[in-house]
């Protein structure tokens, strides 16, 4: 588990997952970030892989290039492996969502 001082990365979370996991976390995400309103998180599980996941849009705002961005925090837990990180996503031109942090 991370100590209290580090802060857990996106890299982290996804060398975790193997593809199909990852998959899933990402269409998940694109569903929170479309669907969500701030504040409201969405909750989301594979009980094959003991993987589940909770994301909170906080809030959303445009970017330097006109994005349509929002803050959100994503907890992620895999079997008894735990981390929350927070972190930006941004909606590209083709309407996908990419998440920095």
């Amino acid at each position: 588990m991370a100590q209290a001082s580090e802060t857990p990365s996106l890299a982290e979370l996804k060398a975790r997952l193997e593809p199909s996991d990852r998959r899933t976390a990402m269409r998940a995400l694109q569903l929170a970030l479309t669907e969500a309103g701030d504040g409201a998180p969405f909750v989301w599980q594979r009980p094959a892989r003991e993987l589940k996941g909770k994301i909170t849009p906080l809030s959303a705002f445009r970017d330097g290039q006109g994005r349509l961005c929002r803050r959100v925090v994503y907890w992620l837990a895999l079997g008894s492996y735990e981390r929350q990180i927070e972190g930006i996503g941004c909606r590209e031109a083709d309407g996908s969502w990419l998440l920095s942090g």
